[in-house]
């Protein structure tokens, strides 16, 4: 079942609102006159967002500056992939206040939508959503899979083509703990990346002090011929943090410890 309409008659909060409420599972298409953007809703919550070449959070935040389009919703219909992971409610608080806050001239409209890369006002620069960023460099690495960031107590900060992403941060952040108690009696220094083999694929985490970091891939790629793109994606994401007022330090790759065996996920 499909319902059409337009953005003049009702606004784009005004549906993500009906769909969270109602715990809809719907794909919302709304067709705005820079292009198409695509919405997705499971279960009462916003799980991906694509509007033009941004995806996310930021597709929404730059979603909710536009009042013209015509849409479509089509209910029932899953997300391919989960690119949001915030509260919806907060999402648009957020994206609201964003809006809010570039009508008052105090950030540029231009850049407010899309906060992926620091504002050109430094009283009100942020970094948003760079997670996502790196585990979309991840992800479209030649031989990777999938990439996953995590806060260190396993809680999902992004995602890109991990099936079961909550059930695999939270295994991974119990090993690098278990990996750091074990390094504490004799004070070897502690884990800062570690490879897991199971069967055809491999899984490799990166400790990165603030929030953790998994990739997947096949068993028979070198992680040497793929460390360096890795390398890259990394270095990128510090210097877009290190552009704004957010706080990402430690470590980048870290030297490899050796593979750990026989864990599956």
């Amino acid at each position: 079942m499909a319902l059409v309409g337009d953005l003049k008659d009702l606004a784009l909060v005004d549906i993500i609102q009906i769909n969270c409420v109602g715990r809809n599972t719907a794909r919302l298409t709304v067709h705005y006159p820079i292009g198409d953007g695509v919405f997705y809703f499971a279960e009462g919550e916003v799980v991906d967002a694509r509007l033009g070449n941004l995806v996310g959070i930021d597709a929404v935040y730059k979603a909710l500056a536009y009042d013209q389009g015509s849409f479509r919703i089509d209910t029932g219909i899953p997300a391919p992939t989960r690119t949001i992971f915030e509260p919806w409610a907060n999402l648009i608080m957020e994206g609201l206040r964003l809006l809010d806050e570039a009508r008052a001239g105090m950030i540029p409209e231009t850049a407010a939508p899309n906060m992926s890369t620091p504002t050109g006002s430094t009283d009100v620069t942020r970094v948003t959503n760079v997670y996502q960023t790196l585990v979309s460099d991840l992800s479209k690495i030649k031989g990777i899979d999938g990439a996953l960031a995590m806060a260190r107590d396993g809680t999902v900060n992004a995602q890109a083509n991990i099936k079961t992403p909550e059930k695999v941060g939270m295994m991974s952040a119990l090993l690098v703990h278990l990996g750091r108690q074990a390094s504490m009696p004799g004070r070897v220094g502690s884990l800062q990346r570690g490879t897991i083999s199971f069967g055809a694929r491999k899984v490799t985490i990166f400790d990165q002090d603030t929030h953790l970091v998994l990739i997947e891939y096949g068993s028979a790629i070198r992680y040497e011929t793929i460390s360096p793109h890795i390398d890259r994606a990394f270095r990128k994401m510090q210097a877009r943090v290190s552009g704004g007022t957010g706080s990402l330090t430690g470590p980048l790759t870290g030297p490899l410890t050796g593979p750990l065996s026989g864990f599956g996920m």
